[in-house]
């Protein structure tokens, strides 16, 4: 045949990545319609499921009534919780895994909106199946978590060995190394690469052939922090620090939903003030509030007001301990349910705070702070915040190793800020109140 390729010149023609024995690693098939069953599946169970329940006669049938009305709203309200879901699902951490409190706020508000908008335009619907049909969703989205978490196991090669020690230990992960898996020809969903370090020729092959072949390549410093939510500090270039930035329309629109928030939750949060303010006065003696100087944004100096919660005149070091003798009996309370940071929305509307934020802390521990730990500063770029990223993760921290992760923590918060992020931090926010966790 005149188009046939001679024997020399076919062998010529091989890849010369796997001539030099690069590793040949495959890639896991691709779960592309995983999403797509998990919509289908819910949409089935929360909206189609119980129309034979509620409906009367054949729906569509002559025009649209109250049964086709409760259709289609069910059906736009599953499709809300369902893709807010699925972007609160994608934070580290945020799973809706056995604790259905992270899903059902978002339900309640997608399907009560529904209910106000048909009900603003005189629209007959069924209420049990609107709300029935919620509850479902909840129900469904935790039921979906729960499987995706315990089945869909992801598997990545690690290279260099020693990198999978500083990987994390979840149970949706499996390491290994790449002799592993060329060994055992397990393919892979990924391939995770420490790519400041110089790795050896084959590897340097292998990474390459696996490319070409398909199978993302990773960066450890990108995975660590998808999946901790944290930003290593080892590593951290001067050139990262524009990521951290965030931009300047999400900060017009987060602060007008701020304002606007706090300027309809006043009505509610005023009688909570003065009830909270006339327990302090009859526990202790001296002022109700307690009033410090904290930096905020850019090194920005401000008074910080909070509910008192020690004896008038204690004195001490400005960090609270385990057990802390200087807190009164109603302040153990107010620091386990948070109320005392309450007056801080004086800071919000003044706009020396935000609702979320990294904590500020006090000046002097601040400035040790910024001497001892390389980056703290960069915490400035935002507003603080009565709640944060760490502060949900973490809690309190003071000592040295605490402060670095509690960066970390904020790092993450400034390089991924988001609407959906602060949405997050807000409802596990809620979450740790009513655990009573990481108070002192």
């Amino acid at each position: 045949m005149s188009g046939a390729i001679p024997a020399e010149a076919e062998a010529s023609t091989a890849d010369p990545l796997l001539e030099k024995g690069a590793l040949a690693i495959r890639s896991a098939s691709q779960r592309f319609f995983e999403a797509w069953l998990d919509f289908l599946g819910g949409f089935l169970f929360c909206v189609a499921l119980p129309i034979p329940i509620y409906a009367i006669g054949e729906p569509f049938a002559k025009g649209i009534g109250p049964t086709e009305q409760t259709i289609l709203s069910t059906a736009v309200a599953y499709a809300v919780v369902w893709y807010c879901g699925r972007r609160l699902d994608a934070f580290p951490r945020v799973t809706f895994q056995g604790n259905i409190g992270y899903v059902a706020p978002v339900a309640a508000i997608a399907y009560a909106t529904i209910a106000v908008i048909l009900v603003l335009l005189r629209s007959e619907y069924s209420r049990v199946q609107l709300f029935g049909s919620g509850l479902l969703a909840v129900l469904w989205m935790a039921f979906v978590a729960q499987v995706r978490a315990r089945y869909l196991i992801r598997t990545y090669a690690v290279t260099p060995p020693a990198s999978i020690a500083q990987m994390p230990n979840l149970p949706t992960c499996r390491w290994l190394t790449f002799e592993e898996v060329e060994k055992q020809d397990i393919p892979v969903n990924a391939i995770v690469a420490d790519l400041d370090v110089d790795l050896p020729e084959r590897q340097v092959a292998g990474l390459a052939s696996a490319a070409i072949a398909g199978v993302p390549i990773l960066d450890r410093r990108f995975v660590l922090e998808t999946m901790t939510g944290r930003t290593p500090l080892s590593g951290l270039a001067p050139n990262e620090f524009g990521a951290l930035l965030p931009s300047r329309q999400y900060l017009v629109v987060r602060r007008a939903t701020e304002l606007l928030c706090t300027v309809l939750l006043l009505p509610l949060l005023l009688p909570v003030l003065v009830l909270v303010a006339l327990a302090v006065r009859l526990d202790i003696r001296g002022p109700v509030f307690f009033v410090q100087r904290r930096v905020g944004r850019r090194g920005h100096i401000f008074p910080m007001i909070k509910f008192r919660t020690m004896y008038h005149g204690s004195t001490g070091p400005s960090f609270t301990a385990t057990a802390d003798p200087r807190v009164t009996r109603i302040g153990t309370f107010l620091r386990r349910s948070r109320l005392d940071e309450l007056p801080q929305v004086v800071n919000i509307l003044r706009g020396e705070m935000s609702w979320v934020g990294p904590r500020p802390e006090a000046l002097e521990l601040e400035r040790k702070y910024v001497r001892e730990i390389p980056f703290f500063r960069l915490r400035g770029i935002v507003r603080p915040g009565v709640t944060g990223w760490a502060q949900i993760n973490q809690g309190y921290a003071h000592d040295h190793d605490e402060m670095r992760s509690k960066l970390e923590y904020d790092l993450f918060y400034l390089k991924h800020c988001s609407l959906w992020l602060d949405l997050v931090i807000v409802l596990r926010t809620f979450a740790v109140v009513f655990g009573g966790t990481g108070a002192r």
